[in-house]
């Protein structure tokens, strides 16, 4: 791949990654006993054909290798099978990747007794969940359809945000941007923040919860129902149990919880971005009042009445305004872990997160239930947020995988999370 600029997203993430590593990961869980040699091999084809294997950084620009000889420092891991998933994913999570390798991607391979996992664990400043879906999608068909597999390297994005999502391309104004991130601003004044006890501590936990079956129908009934999106429910659910659960300090003027979602960008342009690899996400946050904790449709009434308003006015597009700020405090606060933690607690004081995707609308769901069993996200939390939900729905199942601080949420408080937000789910 070409030479390319680091857009104003990656920049940030790769200074998160220098206080502690912002790695993320899916997983595919598949039928039978798997063919190892089979999955080593298509893994080194994939990144051949597909242009990556080696990640180089010279200042603001990067570009990928293919593997040239160094296929070694790239191969599948096949882990013992009574490995636990959940530990191992942790451990990964935490890990930092080895600098001297270059490569953004660890690949493994977990036999278990009639069924195995293969997966990524990825340095996300490179990829976007979609871009890694992309190379597990080939990965899957040099395995299972050789002859659906790509031919063609994948592309690098042509230039930062604003060449691809600019306003008259993303049909966005640039002064509503702003005032979006005034309002951002402002709102977030009278946010409580998380203690600051563990904060400082950025070492995460992981693990996935099944939720009982019917519950993402029940979800998509209940949200016609109430003429919101799937999202707005997850969110007013989360926040209940983040505002119950989630240690937070309450001040006189900062009474507000406030939640973050991340959004894909490539539904905002009508350009074909499917084969194009690269990191194309936004974010947007809810403010949720105290006074609207009473009652759940009061609660999602106040956080679709924020989506909507984000959804019209494509907030999310707005992002860079509110990254070119953090990155200049990054550079401000440098790398100490103290200075960086301080400024996200008081500045950016966000209580959760949430990453939704529905696989349905995926390739995914052309090889689901057979062989492709089950799909797991995993999210980081950065410096920003202590706990991170991942849903994904596949087929009729949701699956909601939960990173976490445990030095803020530790494994009692994150039971109760999980055992709240899914009972919550299932009262709809």
């Amino acid at each position: 791949m070409s030479s390319n600029k680091l857009n104003i997203f990656q920049q940030l993430v790769r200074h998160w990654d220098t206080v502690h590593p912002y790695n993320a990961g899916q997983v595919m869980r598949l039928r039978g006993r798997a063919n190892v040699r089979a999955w080593r091999d298509a893994w080194l084809e994939s990144l051949d054909v597909l242009g990556l294997g080696r990640t180089t950084v010279r200042g603001k620009h990067y570009h990928h290798e293919i593997l040239n000889g160094t296929a070694d420092q790239h191969g599948l891991v096949v882990l013992p099978e009574h490995t636990s998933l959940h530990e191992f994913i942790s451990t990964e999570m935490n890990r930092p990747f080895d600098p001297a390798c270059d490569c953004p991607f660890r690949p493994f391979l977990l036999q278990e007794s009639d069924t195995f996992n293969i997966g990524l664990i990825y340095q996300h400043w490179v990829a976007d969940s979609a871009s890694v879906r992309t190379v597990l999608h080939d990965w899957f068909l040099r395995v299972f359809d050789r002859a659906s597999a790509r031919t063609t390297p994948l592309r690098c994005p042509p230039g930062g945000y604003l060449s691809v999502f600019s306003p008259d391309r993303a049909k966005w104004r640039f002064g509503e941007g702003l005032l979006s991130s005034a309002r951002w601003t402002s709102r977030f004044r009278r946010v409580r923040r998380v203690e600051s006890k563990g904060f400082g501590d950025f070492r995460v936990r992981f693990e996935s919860h099944t939720a009982p079956p019917g519950t993402i129908e029940r979800v998509s009934r209940f949200a016609r129902s109430r003429q919101v999106k799937v999202n707005d429910v997850f969110l007013t659910a989360m926040a209940e149990v983040i505002e119950r659960h989630v240690p937070l300090s309450r001040q006189f003027r900062r009474q507000d919880v406030a939640l973050g979602t991340i959004v894909d960008l490539r539904p905002f342009v009508k350009d074909d971005l499917s084969d194009v690899f690269g990191l194309f996400l936004g974010f947007t946050s809810v403010v949720c009042r105290p006074q609207h904790f009473a009652d759940f449709d009061t609660l999602l009434n106040g956080v679709s009445a924020q989506t909507d308003l984000h959804r019209r006015t494509r907030a999310a597009l707005a992002s860079p305004f509110r990254m070119s700020f953090g990155l200049a405090a990054a550079r401000f606060v440098g790398r100490d872990p103290k200075k960086v933690t301080s400024f996200y607690r008081k500045r950016l004081p966000l209580a959760g997160g949430i990453s939704n995707v529905n696989l349905n609308r995926t390739w995914v769901t052309r090889f689901h239930p057979d062989p492709i069993l089950d799909y797991l996200r995993i999210s980081p939390t950065g410096p920003m947020m202590p706990l991170v939900l991942t849903p994904s729905t596949i087929g009729d199942t949701l699956n909601l995988g939960v990173t976490r601080r445990h030095s803020v949420v530790n494994d009692e408080l994150a039971g109760k999370v999980v055992e709240d937000f899914l009972a919550r789910l299932a009262s709809l």
